[in-house]
């Protein structure tokens, strides 16, 4: 049987999520093997996410200048050997502190380098009527391999043995990288004729952005969606458990109803845009997210509150799937890379902003208001940047996009 280059595409990205969740147990679990100090297992986690802060604004560059299918095979195989180094250091009882931090430092790099390399190749891989269902296929996988079946995978194989997750997260790595290889899809962007330096070529990207209403104003709206989910999301388990007076496993069981909720927006998210069109679907689905934000602080009940998890996780995929969508949708291939890495930046920056004002406004005013408020910031923002990129959307050309041949 032969398979279509988005199936390939999809395979490697399955399997290098089941070994990003195995990795998102087994690293934490052996940097407390290594060492009980709560700083030093903090650094490990913030090496593991220190490239998003040092690079992203370089790596869309880079992944446009490389051919970005060789890259993604070449990243993959960086990925192996550093944990190669790991299961090698881990049999012989030889895993440092400073060798995790250089090999969670070494690991995130790729891994950006990667995402932004599969966000960048998906226009390329499927038609523009495709996107959805290969974005959400892609999603819909991570979710699986990172949320759900990764982690548990991961914490059972380090209480039997620490290096048996490490050899697994190898094996996922080999996998993905074996899929690359049967992936024969354009990777290479026409050369300018002049080449600049790399911060010269990612200015390109962020000056494409800011002067494309569509994608300018899409980029601020998600920024301010994510900043309201990351305030709710991190004063949630305060809620639950001091307010509610609920169980830690009453917080487990909720994330999950999220996690589900997710996996159902995945799975619907191209029905619906086919039926709504991509501008309104987003809106759509950021007003109810927003409502069943702000609704988790109107109600004691456990049920209710599951179920909000439900449609905010349903509704969060959906808008996020079709952004993605849509910006791949707009932007031209030359400059895929580098508008994918700088409106991550934007999108993503307001995170552990969002985390933190929620934290404090917890704390002063109440364990209810940062839902209240984040609601009504993510209804707010639909409003206004929402409406406005939809006016945005309906008035602008249509882009040409020039991919090179293989």
């Amino acid at each position: 049987m032969r398979w279509r280059p988005s199936t390939y595409l999809f395979a490697s990205g399955a399997a290098s999520s089941l070994g990003d969740g195995i990795r998102y147990a087994a690293m934490p679990l052996l940097a407390v093997h290594v060492t009980r100090n709560p700083v030093s297992v903090a650094a490990v986690a913030a090496a593991l996410s220190a490239a998003h802060l040092l690079f992203g604004f370089h790596v869309g560059a880079v992944v446009d200048r490389f051919d970005r299918v060789r890259l993604l095979r070449r990243t993959q195989l960086i990925r192996l050997a550093l944990m190669l180094v790991l299961v090698a250091a881990v049999a012989v009882d030889q895993a440092t502190l400073p060798l995790l931090l250089v090999a969670a430092f070494l690991l995130g790099t790729a891994e950006l380098a990667a995402d932004t390399a599969v966000q960048a190749l998906t226009p390329v891989v499927v038609q523009d009527a495709g996107l959805e269902k290969l974005n959400a296929g892609l999603t819909a996988s991570q979710s699986v391999g990172e949320d759900f079946a990764g982690p548990a995978v991961g914490g059972v194989l380090f209480a039997w043995n620490p290096l048996a997750p490490f050899v697994a997260i190898a094996g996922t790595l080999a996998a993905s990288w074996g899929f690359l290889t049967r992936l024969r899809v354009p990777g290479r962007v026409a050369r300018p004729a002049v080449r600049q330096s790399l911060t010269a070529e990612a200015r390109e990207g962020l000056t494409y952005l800011l002067r494309e209403p569509t994608l300018r104003t899409q980029a601020v709206w998600a920024a301010a969606m994510n900043l309201g989910v990351a305030a709710a999301n991190a004063t949630l388990v305060l809620y639950v458990v001091e307010k509610l007076h609920l169980s830690g496993g009453t917080y487990g069981l909720l994330l999950t109803c999220a996690g589900v909720g997710g996996l159902a927006g995945a799975a619907a998210v191209a029905h619906t845009v086919r039926l709504l069109g991509r501008v309104p679907t987003m809106i759509a689905a950021s007003l109810v997210a927003g409502l069943a934000t702000a609704g988790i602080a109107l109600t004691g009940s456990v049920w209710l509150i599951g179920a909000f998890q439900f449609l905010a996780g349903f509704c969060g995929v959906s808008f996020s799937i079709v952004g993605r969508s849509l910006r791949q949708s707009i932007t031209p291939d030359a400059l895929m890379g580098r508008v994918t890495s700088i409106y991550r930046l934007i999108g993503f920056g307001s995170l552990p902003l969002g985390a933190i004002g929620g934290g404090a406004i917890a704390h002063q005013l109440g364990l209810g208001v940062p839902f209240l408020l984040a609601g009504a910031v993510m209804v707010g923002s639909t409003l206004t940047l929402g409406l406005l990129t939809r006016r945005a959307h309906t008035t602008r050309p249509e882009p040409v996009r020039q991919v090179s041949a293989l």
